[in-house]
């Protein structure tokens, strides 16, 4: 009897943890809430701490600079041991967080921001999977390209040279997975920003490292380009 009693209430805790999974991946907002330009969902890097880290210097840049934008830090799980399914799970709650409040907010438009590991969770939610040993996910239906008015990755491990949304300086080196693929982003194209400097062993590995200190300069060197890359998205100036 007492084992079927804990067989019992152990069925009854993982009914419960499946139930509040399954809350916990929409994103409650009231239509009160939606943003009147621009709504920016964050992916920070990998690492233990709060949603936004050193990303939110980027969030309170926009909600600064641009009128009548909202934001939040996803809360994937970045600080995992398990790095692919952090991201696998993480672009999956990024789509659904889309979803979600494209319901209630059909009129907000959509800026998806990641750094490193969270660069890879934005890419795979956006591009969908065609890098080696990262866990497959579809992308963002082509129809969002629309309202999903920027894309902007930091050090993205998945980062190929020479594509149209290519920003910095490294032009030679590969991302440590580097997408194989990227025919796949092309609806999202001109909202893609996909920022890559050499030094940088993540997103630029083979090339000769200086510690990896261009991996951890994005966010002071670049974020003022990106809430003017979104302004101007909002705009029509940028296309």
């Amino acid at each position: 009897m007492p084992g079927m009693i804990c067989k019992i209430i152990s069925l009854a805790l993982a009914i419960s943890s499946g139930f509040l999974g399954q809350q916990a991946q929409a994103q409650a907002v009231a239509k009160t809430q939606c943003a009147s330009s621009v709504h920016a969902i964050i992916a920070r890097g990998q690492g233990p701490g709060d949603d936004l880290n050193v990303m939110a210097k980027v969030q309170n840049m926009i909600l600064d600079q641009i009128p009548g934008s909202t934001s939040l830090g996803l809360p994937y799980d970045h600080d995992a041991d398990d790095k692919f399914t952090a991201v696998h799970n993480g672009a999956l709650l990024m789509q659904n967080y889309v979803t979600e409040y494209l319901k209630i907010c059909p009129e907000s438009k959509i800026a998806l921001i990641g750094y490193s590991l969270g660069a890879v969770t934005m890419m795979e939610a956006v591009c969908g999977t065609s890098s080696l040993l990262l866990i497959p996910t579809q992308p963002f239906d082509a129809s969002l390209n629309e309202t999903i008015i920027a894309a902007i990755a930091y050090g993205d491990e998945t980062f190929v040279p020479l594509q149209p949304w290519d920003v910095g300086d490294c032009t030679v080196g590969l991302g440590i997975f580097p997408r194989l693929l990227p025919i796949t982003c092309e609806p999202f194209a001109s909202s893609l920003q996909s920022y890559c400097d050499y030094g940088d062993d993540q997103c630029c590995a083979a090339l000769p490292a200086d510690d990896n200190e261009a991996h951890h300069g994005y966010v002071n060197k670049y974020s003022q380009d990106v809430v003017n890359f979104i302004k101007g998205r909002l705009n029509g100036s940028v296309v």
